[in-house]
């Protein structure tokens, strides 16, 4: 994965938690609990994608690897950055491919905070 990729996708996640715990007071504890939460996300991120792009070299079916991203799309904190990032990283990691993932709209709609 490049770094590029680790380091959108950690700002991202960073966004995320920022604007989820905004309510709360601006604490040490608020945002030592925000920078907990965020690497534990960005972890887990990086997991899921690696293992999508290992999926993606052996399955050379882009409708079982966009069910595989319909699962991601569930995980707290994606939104549609994310997804256009773990996308794009998909397709670097398969440059022989011709992946069109475009045309599933559904990958890019999520439910506003």
């Amino acid at each position: 994965m490049s770094e590029t990729f680790k380091e959108d996708l950690q700002i991202e996640i960073k966004k995320y938690y920022y604007k989820a715990f905004r309510r709360r007071g601006k604490t040490l504890q608020t945002l030592e609990l925000i920078q907990e939460c965020s690497e534990d996300q960005f972890k887990l991120f990086i997991n899921q994608t690696a293992n999508l792009i290992k999926k993606s070299l052996k399955i050379n079916d882009e409708i079982k690897i966009h069910k595989l991203l319909v699962e991601l799309k569930k995980i707290e904190g994606c939104n549609k950055k994310i997804m256009k990032l773990i996308i794009a990283e998909i397709i670097n990691a398969n440059p022989t491919k011709n992946f069109n993932f475009k045309r599933y709209k559904d990958l890019f709609i999520f439910e506003e905070q």
